[in-house]
């Protein structure tokens, strides 16, 4: 049986509750679970709680996911997106509070397989040049000229 805890602050559970919500958990015993598994028996400022909570789901992220996904600093992100789009949160709050070794085979490669992949920076380019033809029915004409000639590209 899992101990329930409840944080001395209403404003720590609310914020832990939100922040574990937008991993997609709902149930009350979850969330619950997931307070005392941040917290443990101490209670917390709001914002000293939320940040436990990063924090402690960085680490369970780049246990499972793998240390090279924490580059440019997206770890959280990008590990919330995989765990939304995996539907990690059906199997419960166990998962987390588990060591990132003793986590289902299974979970480990949907949630690896349900990572984004981020989009490459915008770099500044030169745009090619363009053909302009100002009189379409002769470059059709041009064309239609040219496809009876042996050896030769319409599209010159």
């Amino acid at each position: 049986m899992t101990p329930t805890f409840f944080p001395s602050s209403s404003g720590a559970r609310e914020a832990l509750d939100a922040f574990f919500e937008s991993f997609g958990f709902t149930a009350d015993a979850d969330l619950s679970r997931l307070s005392a598994w941040v917290l443990g028996t101490r209670g917390q400022e709001t914002l000293d709680a939320v940040e436990l909570a990063r924090a402690r789901m960085e680490d369970w992220l780049s246990g499972v996911l793998g240390a090279g996904l924490a580059r440019g600093g997206a770890l959280l992100s990008r590990g919330r997106a995989a765990f939304v789009l995996s539907e990690a949160a059906r199997w419960g709050a166990d998962v987390l509070t588990l060591g990132p070794g003793e986590v289902p085979p299974e979970l480990t490669r949907a949630l690896r397989a349900a990572v984004p992949v981020p989009a490459p920076r915008e770099l500044p380019a030169v745009m090619p040049e363009q053909q302009l033809a100002l009189w379409p029915l002769g470059e059709l004409f041009r064309r239609w000229w040219r496809a009876g000639e042996p050896d030769v590209s319409i599209s010159r």
